[in-house]
Formats: C-alpha cells, sequence, structure tokens
C-alpha cells in the first residue's frame, strides 16, 4: 500500500501556496521547465521554480510509526537586470530573503512535513550579451513521519 511513499506532490503544492500567499510581483510554478527567460526573470521581482527534490526512507524501529523519511524540496528564484551584474544580484539577496523568511515562518510547510530541517543555498550566474541573469538555488530538507 502507501507504505513507504511520501506524497512529495502534497509538498512542493504546499511550499508554492506558502510562497504564493505571502509574496507579491513573482511568478511562481511547480514542476514546469526551468525558466531560460532572462526577460521572464526581469519580470516584477523575479521568477520562482518549485520542484520536487528527493525522498530518502528509513524504517523506524521505535514506536507504532513504521517509518519516516527525509524529502528535499527545491526552490529556485531568479532574477535578471538589464543594467548590471550588481543589480542583479542585490535583486536575487532580496528575493532569496524573501523567500527564506517565508519558508522559515512555516516550518511544517501547511502541516505537510514534521519539521524543516535546514536549507542548501546554491548560486547560478548567466550572463548573456543583454542581461545579467542569476538565481538562488534553495534545497528545503524537511523531515516526515507517516
Amino acid at each position: 500500500g502507501a507504505q513507504g511513499m511520501i506524497a512529495i506532490s502534497k509538498i512542493t503544492k504546499a511550499v508554492q501556496e506558502v510562497l504564493a500567499a505571502g509574496l507579491g510581483g513573482y511568478t511562481i510554478t511547480r514542476n514546469e521547465l526551468r525558466n531560460a527567460d532572462p526577460s521572464i526573470a526581469a519580470e516584477g521581482k523575479g521568477w520562482i521554480g518549485v520542484y520536487r527534490g528527493s525522498q530518502k526512507l528509513s524504517p523506524q524501529t521505535t514506536g507504532d510509526r513504521p517509518w519516516g523519511g527525509e524529502v528535499e524540496v527545491v526552490v529556485e528564484v531568479q532574477t535578471a537586470s538589464m543594467r548590471s551584474g550588481a543589480e542583479a544580484e542585490e535583486r536575487l539577496q532580496a528575493a532569496e530573503k524573501e523567500v527564506m523568511d517565508i519558508l522559515e515562518a512555516d516550518k511544517k510547510l501547511k502541516a505537510t512535513v514534521d519539521m524543516t530541517m535546514g536549507y542548501d543555498v546554491r548560486y547560478e550566474i548567466n550572463a548573456d550579451t543583454q542581461t545579467y541573469f542569476q538565481a538562488a538555488i534553495i534545497t528545503v530538507k524537511a523531515l516526515v513521519r507517516a
């Protein structure tokens, strides 16, 4: 049956809903293709994509809950500037802070996880001829008990 399975789509949906409720001025998508268009990242405050990352299942030996797992959900935040790399970075820093503040404020992600254990963030910088295009890729690490 459902033993050993975590409904990650419920968690990605919750992350999208939490971000959409708390943020204004962003385009927020879930499980769409990764945005590769700097002009979309330059619109409003930026583009945010929510994706499933991974899950690790571990049998629990104690109690009446037979298993649990660690789930990773990826939130990619993109910003762009036509003017300068510095401006793109400032926009990205502001966007990343807004996203992190919202994730930190709901560590149970609308009760879809038991606890958020931490975050990993890595950065990507792309500069084509017209646009400075940057991304912060935030991996949300959460614990789920069945």
